[in-house]
């Protein structure tokens, strides 16, 4: 659980066996009136995560990316698409609410 009541759980890129695999780092801003949730990933696809709450945006490499929100079971997916990754192996994603 992260501040503000939210709860959060990386899955990493879910096409993939291991999906956690793909996940480096987690790590989150303590502000009282935004919270964001930075994670470090490597790879390209379906990139998902476990949340109770929607996000307000979610960004891949500074560029806000378009998200699903499953209000039922809590599930967040976003692409992390070949394109964007610009020759880098890291991807660093800012999930904001």
């Amino acid at each position: 659980e992260f501040c503000h009541h939210i709860q959060f759980a990386p899955l990493g890129l879910t096409d993939m066996y291991n999906s956690g695999g793909a996940i480096e780092e987690l790590s989150n801003t303590n502000d009282p009136f935004e919270q964001v949730i930075k994670i470090t990933a490597r790879g390209c696809g379906c990139f998902g995560a476990y949340s109770n709450m929607k996000p307000k945006h979610c960004l891949v490499d500074a560029e806000e990316v378009d998200f699903d929100y499953d209000t039922v079971d809590g599930l967040l997916t976003f692409k992390l698409s070949l394109g964007s990754q610009k020759g880098r192996s890291l991807r660093h994603i800012s999930i904001t609410y």
